[in-house]
């Protein structure tokens, strides 16, 4: 069929819009013709116009024509860009069509692990609380050597120079009186109240308050444990390798309603019962006379103090609360300064080392009562305070 320059010029101009529009399809490619869309069928009727004749008549019709499809089309003159939208996945009507298509899944992310937070420097967190709730303290109180003989050397006790290098080592620490009797005194209750010598107090003997009365007051489980001492509460002036000298708690009469002086267990038993249900929160140990360096050597001195020591330091009654050891001493023989050897040990006393102010037995007493709650007896009132580096 022969096609006249007007018709041949419509029929173009209807093929690129309908190109340009998305709109002339081929077959599709499983050669069924797809089912036109209103767009395509406005592109094949456009394509059948029959004009006659190339009069100014047929180009407008041409023109008008053109306008018409791209409308249909959505054309605005070519200024706008056409945008491709993201193909949707088409629903197969029937499974035979071919095979649905495998979705990769989207990698699951990795599993972050939580990191616990870190507890506050001070004290490892309680597994349970202590029976009154507060913290735990322990004197260990050794006996005559002083400063010079057992830190000032480091030669015959390498166990006691490691925990003062390793925790808060008090290098200015000084008895307050000779011989031991006022000293032991003055620790438990702020002042020597007249036991000038060793053997000038009898048991049950002193009115004031001590620590051990203050303590019971305030409801705080204590015990005082003394080496060889033969039976719980004994009042006799000595036995074996114990003195009354050495035990202060026995001469106030405001510990005798309850009694808490008790022998000695050995280490075993002692952390046994640090770690039951019924566990003091302070507790007293004076080792015999010989295992104090009283009597003995430094040497046995600090075999013993790492024999039954270290287990305290390694048991829950330590590790879980907020605790404190202090291994002191009585007085110092050598000199007149009567220096003596404090070493605090405790988790806000780790990495100390020396510490050069000057304190004695009251502010230790000061430490332990501001730990409790207490009041202060005595010159522990006006004593240095510590307690910074307590548990």
């Amino acid at each position: 069929m022969s096609v006249k320059p007007g018709q041949a010029h419509l029929h173009r101009s209807v093929r690129m819009i309908g190109v340009a529009c998305g709109c002339y399809v081929g077959h599709h490619a499983s050669g069924v013709a797809p089912r036109p869309s209103p767009c395509q069928l406005l592109t094949a009727a456009g394509a059948r116009l029959k004009m006659r004749q190339t009069t100014m008549a047929g180009r407008v019709v041409s023109a008008l024509a053109v306008g018409v499809l791209l409308a249909a089309c959505g054309g605005n003159s070519g200024r706008t860009t056409r945008v491709t939208p993201t193909p949707t996945p088409a629903s197969n009507s029937t499974a035979a069509d071919s095979p649905a298509p495998t979705l990769l899944p989207s990698p699951t992310p990795a599993r972050v692990t939580p990191h616990p937070t870190p507890r506050p420097t001070g004290a490892p967190t309680p597994k349970h609380a202590p029976p009154s709730g507060a913290q735990h303290v322990l004197v260990i109180m050794e006996e005559n050597k002083g400063y010079a003989a057992t830190l000032g050397k480091c030669s015959a006790d390498p166990y006691f120079c490691s925990l003062a290098s390793k925790y808060a080592s008090f290098t200015n620490s000084h008895g307050v009186s000779h011989p031991s009797e006022p000293n032991y005194v003055a620790f438990d209750s702020g002042g020597i109240n007249g036991c000038t010598t060793d053997g000038s107090c009898a048991a049950n003997s002193l009115s004031q308050t001590d620590l051990g009365g203050q303590l019971t007051a305030a409801d705080v489980p204590w015990v005082d444990w003394q080496e060889s001492m033969p039976s719980a509460c004994f009042t006799g002036g000595s036995s074996g390798g114990y003195a009354l000298k050495h035990n202060a708690f026995q001469m106030f009469k405001d510990n005798q309603a309850t009694c808490h002086s008790l022998p000695y267990p050995g280490s075993s038993a002692a952390v046994s019962a640090l770690d039951g249900a019924s566990a003091p929160d302070f507790a007293w140990i004076s080792p015999n006379l010989t295992d104090d360096m009283h009597d003995g050597t430094v040497q046995q001195g600090d075999a013993w103090l790492k024999a039954n020591l270290s287990p305290i330091l390694a048991s829950s009654w330590f590790l879980d609360y907020k605790s404190t050891v202090i291994v002191t001493m009585d007085e110092g023989d050598a000199g007149g300064a009567n220096q003596i050897p404090t070493v605090v040990i405790s988790s806000h006393a780790a990495g100390v080392g020396g510490v050069g102010t000057s304190i004695n037995h009251y502010a230790v007493l000061r430490a332990i009562e501001g730990v409790y709650g207490l009041g202060y007896l005595g010159n522990a009132a006006s004593a240095p305070g510590i307690s910074n580096f307590f548990g």
